[in-house]
């Protein structure tokens, strides 16, 4: 079963790898959050109070914006394009146990996002560092910033997360537009207006998923007391392995 797994670890990373709008989706991730840090870097001129200080978390609030954007479309992207294509009968007559597919895919896009977010963050930092004055880039330490350490395991996992949100969805519907237009909508809308109805309103507010997992990004507590930030990323992954553990159920009931 090992075996199987692995070769098709292999055949899908060279589906992904001769895709070429992963490629050039990447590039977004990595333009979108660079961009951002160089801006980021550009005004810690040090001329003032305002800008005295390189803060570790706004280097990275391009990849938080706009970064994570790209990596849930290309994490649903992963599972649609084969149903989009008409490609997955063949892909699951190479591999006649279908789960093992749809996890396939998902681990092997979980590393690579795990991989690309961390390398992003650091690179976010030194360039920041970079581009500010020597003042401004000597408040920030890479290695030895709380906050920047935080960054390094939180931004990879929220990472990971995301992806198992997405890949869950991308199952369910199996349909590339209808996918990326609920969790967008789910991303940026649902839960902040659901959160203004009367009654219902408070508890989406603190215990919708997507907020929950701002709440651990931002290290912001949000919720009822007691419960942290980091129980935030707990509580959002129960919410991503419960939809991908259905998505891969309706993946084995479905016809092909």
């Amino acid at each position: 079963m090992w075996t199987t797994m692995i070769n098709t670890i292999r055949s899908e990373w060279t589906k992904l790898v001769t895709t070429k709008s992963f490629w050039w989706t990447t590039a977004l991730i990595l333009v979108f959050s660079l961009g951002y840090a160089a801006l980021t870097g550009s005004l810690a001129t040090g001329e003032s109070f305002a800008s005295l200080f390189l803060l570790a978390g706004s280097t990275v609030t391009g990849l938080y914006l706009l970064g994570f954007v790209v990596i849930m479309i290309q994490s649903i992207m992963m599972f649609t394009t084969e149903f989009r294509f008409g490609y997955q009968t063949q892909t699951f007559l190479a591999t006649p146990k279908r789960w093992v597919v749809a996890v396939s895919k998902w681990l092997l896009y979980l590393v690579f996002a795990v991989v690309l977010t961390f390398i992003t963050v650091i690179l976010c930092f030194y360039l920041a560092k970079a581009l500010a004055s020597d003042t401004a880039s000597s408040t920030l330490v890479v290695w030895e910033d709380t906050q920047a350490r935080r960054i390094m395991w939180q931004y990879p996992l929220a990472a990971a997360l995301l992806v198992t949100f997405c890949s869950g969805i991308a199952l369910l519907l199996r349909q590339t537009a209808g996918a990326v237009a609920l969790v967008l909508m789910w991303h940026f809308a649902i839960e902040n207006l659901l959160s203004f109805l009367p009654r219902i309103g408070e508890y989406v507010g603190k215990y919708g998923p997507f907020t929950n997992l701002y709440a651990f990004i931002t290290d912001y507590q949000s919720i009822d007391p007691g419960w942290s930030t980091t129980m935030g990323a707990v509580y959002f992954g129960a919410w991503a392995f419960v939809l991908f553990a259905l998505g891969i159920v309706v993946l084995e009931k479905k016809d092909a």
